[in-house]
C-alpha cells in the first residue's frame, strides 16, 4: 500500500514538474519581443476587421430610406418630448407665488433705475448749459486764408526763396528746374490775426527750417532752429524782406501800416 502511494506522489510531482516547465516556456515566450509584437498585429486586426464591419454595417442601414426616416423621427420625437418638459417647469414656475413676486421686485427694481438715470442726464444738461464753451485752438494750421490772401501767398511763392535771391544763390537752372521753386511760406505774424496769411515770406529749407548741410555757404542758417538773430543780421528783418517781397510781386500790403509784433528786437545789432 505504501509502495502504491509513493509511486502516486511521483506521477503527481512529475505531472507538476512537466507543468511549471510548460508555464515558465509560455511566460519566457509571452516576455519575447516578437511574441509582443504578434499579439499587437493580431490586436490591430481585429480592431481593423471590427472597424471594417461597422462602417459596411452603417452604411447598409444609411443606404436604407425606412432607416434614415426612423431615426429623423426619433429625433423629432425626443425633441418634442424635450421642449414639452421644458415648457411644463416653466409653467409650474411662473404659477409659483415666489416666482411672481421676484418678478414684480425686478420690474420695480427697473423702473426705479429709469427715474435715476433721467434724473441723473437732467442734471448733467442743466451743468453743461451753465459751462462755457470752450476755445479750440487752431495749432500750427491756424485759421483758413482768405481768397486775397490765397491770391497774394500763390504770387509771393512763385519768387522763389528771397534770401538766396538777394545772396545771389538763386541760380537760372534753379528757376527753371520742372517751374518750381523750392520755397515755404514763412508767417512772419502768427497764424490767426488779421492778414497773416499775407504777412509771409518765400524761404528755401534752408532758410527756413532745415539746418544747412556741411558743403553748404557760410552764412546759411535757418530762421527757425537757429540763431534767428544771426539770421537776421545775415538776411535783413522780417519786415524789410516783407517790404521788398510786396515791390517783387507789384502789390499793396493790405493791413496799410500795421506793425509786426513779432518781430525780435535788434537794439545793439548792426544790420548789414
Amino acid at each position: 500500500m505504501s509502495q502504491d502511494k509513493s509511486d502516486f506522489e511521483k506521477k503527481i510531482a512529475k505531472v507538476n514538474a512537466a507543468r511549471q516547465r510548460q508555464f515558465d516556456k509560455q511566460k519566457e515566450k509571452r516576455a519575447s519581443a516578437e511574441f509582443q509584437k504578434a499579439q499587437q498585429e493580431k490586436q490591430q486586426a481585429f480592431q481593423t476587421k471590427s472597424q471594417q464591419r461597422a462602417f459596411e454595417k452603417m452604411k447598409e442601414r444609411l443606404a436604407d430610406p425606412t432607416y434614415l426616416e426612423e431615426k429623423q423621427q426619433k429625433q423629432r420625437d425626443a425633441q418634442i418630448k424635450s421642449f414639452e418638459k421644458q415648457r411644463g417647469r416653466q409653467q409650474i414656475k411662473e404659477a409659483s407665488l415666489e416666482y411672481k413676486i421676484k418678478k414684480t421686485n425686478q420690474v420695480k427694481t427697473l423702473q426705479d433705475k429709469a427715474r435715476k438715470k433721467a434724473i441723473d442726464q437732467k442734471s448733467v444738461i442743466s451743468i453743461n448749459l451753465k459751462k462755457s464753451k470752450a476755445v479750440k485752438s487752431k495749432g500750427m494750421k491756424g485759421r483758413a486764408p482768405t481768397t486775397l490772401e490765397k491770391k497774394l501767398g500763390n504770387k509771393i511763392g512763385d519768387i522763389g526763396c528771397i534770401c538766396c535771391l538777394n545772396k545771389k544763390w538763386y541760380t537760372s537752372d534753379m528757376a527753371e528746374q520742372e517751374s518750381i521753386k523750392f520755397v515755404s511760406l514763412h508767417h512772419v505774424d502768427g497764424r490767426t490775426k488779421p492778414w497773416a496769411h499775407a504777412k509771409v515770406l518765400p524761404l528755401c529749407a534752408y532758410h527756413h527750417d532745415t539746418p544747412a548741410p556741411s558743403h553748404a555757404p557760410e552764412g546759411l542758417t535757418p530762421i527757425h532752429r537757429g540763431n534767428k538773430r544771426e539770421w537776421i543780421k545775415l538776411n535783413g528783418t522780417e519786415g524789410e524782406l516783407l517790404k521788398q517781397v510786396y515791390e517783387m510781386i507789384d502789390e499793396d500790403r493790405p493791413w496799410l501800416g500795421d506793425e509786426i509784433v513779432c518781430e525780435p528786437k535788434t537794439k545793439g545789432i548792426r544790420l548789414g
